[in-house]
């Protein structure tokens, strides 16, 4: 297999989607000018468009029904894989499989079907991409595509875009249902959300045939290849475990996020993330911008990737792209040492499960990728889960459910489960054997109230654990925007605005009753339930009647201790706009009593951005300020604050921005390293004893 993605840490994509002259034209496509483009760079891995979302080639295909690009001279492809060769650059063929506008043109049965027989066309602002179906002639069409560009450039590895499976109701997608599950493809709203589980099993199934035969062709032509799709971290692991490597956009509020998002749910997967909204041709962010967003993704433990509409109607291309990726490609090389064979420090993990992100995820987008981009629910949760871990410094992961293991779960001091809608048994076992083990639990909202069928529980799979029964859920102040508000139980101690006022909640809440747990919050209701003939003033109404009912709770399960917050604490993080969310995550944390191996303490937790690895001798720290994102390239220098550690370290120094000693102060078994001011990054190497 060629191991080239192993080590790449530094690709790019030409994002050239390139319709027919006159409008494009390509004549001025130039081989060497590529070559210049790329040592400006600093690549060491160069993805080619073989087929775009035109559905035009760029070499020349003998599958009937093809088009290669008028614009096109000669075997370009072939130039550019001997180029990479000469180069020591890894090439990966770029082929996209849904948006094919010219097949879907030239072959209308070959098109995705919407349940009135009409087109699905993804209408976004500028492009109106045409979908074709691979239960069509379309499979064997780009699947014969696939093995010639296997057979002809013998790429390092293949990237498939636009690979999820649409919701089609073509004759042959019906047929296919209608046998596998023995009743009519659903067609309204309400029959998806009814049958949510065989749908999704469905395309999912489709997703999965498709890329095992895939698999099964190209490496029987070339056992070497790698292959590779894009989102890959927000399939399922069915998927996932297909591929050699995974490769993902940023989805999740920005780069520094998914690209945590993507390392752990890529373990030995050398996970890239690639972001195209880091760069705007024509209308460029500053350097500072760029060597902040993309370096946010190697912080995180990811291999870069960054692609851009860096090529003119005429084939040149725009060089200043080029300077720019050059500026940020030259600091993560001086990292790179740095940047291999070490592993996120374990203290915090937040349960992601597959299973979960397809209830309450409606509506329901027919085309895969809107449906892949859309926040579901339960990972919009996720994020919240990471901002919060991320604004107390504390070190994070993301743990897939499959991973899951008694071994693995006692390997971290807290859990995070948000909106984890469905809790099988198994993992409930596992979690009700780590907290009684003294074990801790974070627990937000509708977590458990779902069977794996997405039928709905009367009671919380985790009820015991959690110690509070389930009785309802409240959405009847949803149009208030905020749905309750949090008061203060009086023998519950907490500080500052959560001790003097009555914190909001978002859109609803869980009536539940206390059975072995404590209640720490309870619940106020609004005033009034805002209607179009009923309000209070120009915002959500203030708090009226107290409740009963527990909001936030505490309890004691074995040795372990779990909190339970009976609203959607994780989503409000997300959102940003609930400001006593950080701080009761904050006092939550601290009333668990456990302290991280390291941690930074800072008083400027929105501008620092602080990620934790470990090799067998040494712990680093990277850290990158924020500024030059949040203000146009604008960037003063910042406090690093310090570190403090639980374990003994002997050495503590910066090596970026430059070499520097700092001293360590030690207190018995703690640590603590003053870090320096720095404008941009730096990074910390402290030894082990």
């Amino acid at each position: 297999m060629s191991l080239l993605y192993k080590s790449s840490k530094r690709c790019y994509l030409i994002d050239h989607h390139s319709p027919d002259p006159p409008a494009v034209t390509l004549e001025n496509l130039d081989i060497a000018e590529y070559e210049r483009f790329f040592d400006t760079a600093g690549i060491d891995s160069l993805m080619v468009y073989c087929k775009d979302h035109w559905g035009v080639t760029y070499f020349d295909s003998k599958v009937s029904g093809s088009r290669k690009h008028p614009g096109v001279k000669g075997d370009w492809i072939r130039q550019v894989r001997d180029l990479t060769e000469k180069k020591g650059i890894e090439f990966v063929a770029y082929y996209c499989i849904e948006y094919d506008e010219g097949a879907a043109r030239r072959f209308p049965d070959w098109r995705v079907k919407k349940s009135d027989g009409t087109s699905l066309i993804r209408d976004d602002l500028y492009a109106k991409w045409s979908l074709c179906c691979y239960q069509t002639g379309y499979r064997e069409y780009s699947l014969s595509h696939l093995e010639e560009i296997v057979r002809e450039y013998h790429p390092d590895a293949l990237f498939l875009d636009i690979f999820g499976a649409s919701l089609c109701y073509c004759p042959q997608c019906r047929e296919k249902f209608q046998k596998k599950y023995g009743y009519a493809l659903p067609e309204t709203e309400e029959a998806l959300a009814s049958h949510r589980l065989d749908v999704v099993d469905f395309l999912n199934g489709n997703a999965k045939e498709y890329l095992e035969e895939l698999r099964t062709r190209v490496k029987a032509i070339d056992p070497t290849l790698a292959i590779t799709i894009n989102f890959s971290c927000h399939y399922p692991k069915e998927i996932r475990d297909l591929l050699d490597y995974q490769y993902s956009e940023p989805l999740l509020k920005d780069n520094w996020y998914s690209s945590a998002y993507a390392r752990d749910t890529a373990k030995g997967q050398y996970p890239m993330l690639a972001p195209g909204e880091a760069s705007q041709v024509y209308n460029y962010d500053s350097k500072a911008q760029y060597i902040c967003d993309l370096s946010s993704i190697a912080a995180q433990g990811c291999r870069v990737g960054m692609y851009s509409g860096s090529q003119h109607y005429d084939g040149t291309l725009d060089h200043a792209e080029a300077e720019q990726l050059g500026s940020v490609f030259q600091v993560l090389k001086e990292l790179e040492p740095y940047l291999v064979d070490r592993s996120p420090v374990k203290h915090a993990a937040i349960l992601q499960s597959d299973a979960s992100k397809s209830v309450n995820a409606f509506p329901f987008h027919s085309d895969a990728i809107l449906r892949m981009k859309k926040h579901n629910p339960h990972t919009y949760a996720i994020l919240g889960a990471m901002e919060l871990c991320e604004h107390e410094k504390i070190p994070y992961s993301i743990l897939p459910e499959g991973e899951a293991t008694e071994e693995t779960l006692a390997s971290y001091d807290l859990l995070i489960l948000p909106e984890v809608y469905i809790v099988s048994d198994t993992v409930a076992d596992l979690l009700k054997s780590y907290t009684k083990n003294g074990g801790n639990l974070l627990i937000s909202g509708k977590t458990g109230l779902w069977e794996p069928d997405f039928s709905t529980r009367k009671e919380f799979a985790l009820s015991e654990l959690m110690g509070v029964s389930y009785r309802s859920i409240h959405t009847e102040y949803a149009q208030n925007d905020w749905s309750a508000y949090l008061k203060k139980c009086e023998d519950a101690s907490y500080e500052g605005m959560l001790n003097k006022t009555t914190p909001p909640v978002s859109e609803f809440f869980l009536e539940t009753e206390c059975t072995s747990a404590h209640p720490e919050f309870h619940f106020v209701l609004p005033c009034v339930a805002c209607t179009p003939t009923q309000w209070v003033n120009w915002w959500s109404p203030p708090p009226g009647k107290e409740t009963d009912f527990p909001a936030l709770t505490v309890n004691t399960y074995g040795k372990g201790t779990v909190f339970y917050a009976a609203f959607d604490l994780f989503t409000m993080a997300a959102k940003e706009t609930y400001r006593q969310v950080p701080d009761l995550f904050h006092q939550i944390y601290k009333k668990l009593g456990i302290c991280p191996a390291i941690q930074n303490i800072t008083n400027i937790p929105n501008i620092l951005r602080t990620a934790y690895f470990e090799t067998k001798n040494a712990y680093y720290v990277h850290q990158i300020s924020t500024l030059a994102h949040e203000y146009k390239g604008d960037a003063a220098p910042v406090s690093g604050g310090k570190l403090t550690l639980d374990v003994p370290v002997k050495s503590a120094k910066l090596v970026y921005p430059k070499a520097q000693e700092l001293s360590v102060c030690r207190d018995g078994k703690t640590c603590t390293v003053e870090l320096p001011e720095f404008t941009l990054q730096q990074f910390v190497v402290l030894e082990k004893e």
